[in-house]
């Protein structure tokens, strides 16, 4: 499967796009993730191991909702992980 980044996460993946790797489910593949790239986790995550409000999560264009972490992976899944920006 391949997640997605853009954005500021860009920079906790070593400006990496797109990577790729095997998953059983959209929370192992986050975990994974943040393994190898461990920059990542306190951006992607809250203080209670949440993903942060301020991301969303697309599932081959699906958006998730927080209690579909644990939604099952193909291995041509795509998941996007993209930042809300605020501003006045």
């Amino acid at each position: 499967m391949n997640i997605s980044f853009s954005g500021t996460l860009l920079r906790f993946v070593d400006y990496q796009k797109e990577i790729s790797l095997e998953a059983e489910t959209v929370e192992q593949a986050l975990g994974r993730v943040t393994e190898q790239y461990p920059a990542l986790r306190t951006s992607l995550y809250d203080a209670d191991g949440n993903v942060r409000k301020v991301h969303r999560l697309f599932l081959n264009g699906e958006q998730l909702l927080g209690n579909e972490i644990e939604r099952p992976l193909q291995e041509n899944d795509s998941l996007q992980i993209l930042t809300a920006i605020a501003g006045g």
